[in-house]
């Protein structure tokens, strides 16, 4: 991270053997391969980063561990580490396959709204990517945001859309910054979770309506058998008490003497 000391190791195993002379480089190479920088020896034209470089120990051992102290962002390199031996009479050469060191600035998780966003700074975006991932949910967020800084840097960034009625329980999203898929370091963020609420009052399974609906349905059945029975007895008794006193008119014969 910015401003802090790193350690790039290099080790060397002599198997027992005498070494009459030891020349160690630490070296920057540059697209073609050539050496952009040397750190060890320090050059004669001295920059902040070779300025800042040190042997962890300065007098010869096995290990050739160089440190650097208050890394900036232009630091993002691969450093390489080199040995010119001479063996009695004859010289080798021994070079290692070189640590490549990523500077990162200001590696931060936040939220907006329902946004989680995951942005750094770095010097370079070839090979870096941020990846949203949690222990209970795989999530698919936006491609990297790549934006130019004004110090030639970049600031990338990341922004997953979190649903949080889709959740049970509260849970914690990281995000992790990966050079070439291996995870450099990490952010993570807790976001509260609503779906506790949700399936409290969530609606009724399939079956139990089913039967809430068949239940209605019987229940406006009896309903509508009693209303009719009750209405059929009332007409039965309207008859029962009116008809026997009825008016009844009988014609009466008139006999004509002749």
């Amino acid at each position: 991270m910015l401003g802090s000391s790193v350690n790039l190791n290099c080790s060397m195993q002599l198997n027992g053997v005498k070494l009459d002379r030891v020349n160690l480089y630490w070296l920057v190479p540059d697209v073609n391969n050539k050496v952009k920088e040397y750190l060890v020896p320090r050059p004669k034209k001295v920059s902040a980063r070779s300025s800042n470089s040190r042997l962890i120990y300065p007098e010869f051992t096995n290990d050739l561990s160089l440190t650097i102290d208050n890394v900036q962002l232009p630091y993002t390199d691969t450093y390489i580490c080199e040995t010119s031996l001479l063996i009695g009479t004859r010289n080798a050469r021994a070079t290692g396959d070189g640590t490549y060191l990523l500077v990162y600035e200001e590696f931060s998780t936040f939220m907006n709204h329902t946004d989680l966003f995951c942005k750094v700074k770095l010097q370079t975006y070839q090979n870096v990517d941020l990846l949203w991932e949690s222990q209970d949910q795989d999530y698919i967020s936006t491609p990297p945001i790549v934006d130019p800084a004004s110090d030639n840097s970049y600031w990338i960034s990341r922004v997953l859309t979190y649903d949080p009625h889709r959740c049970r329980q509260n849970t914690t999203i990281t995000c992790r910054l990966q050079y070439k898929g291996q995870s450099l370091v990490e952010s993570s963020i807790e976001v509260a979770c609503t779906g506790n609420l949700l399936a409290s009052h969530s609606p009724p399974q399939p079956i139990l309506l089913y039967i809430s609906l068949l239940g209605n349905s019987l229940l406006i059945l009896i309903i509508i058998i009693i209303v009719s029975y009750w209405l059929k007895k009332k007409r039965d008794r309207r008859v029962q008490v009116f008809a026997p006193y009825a008016p009844c008119f009988v014609p009466l014969k008139r006999t004509y003497n002749a």
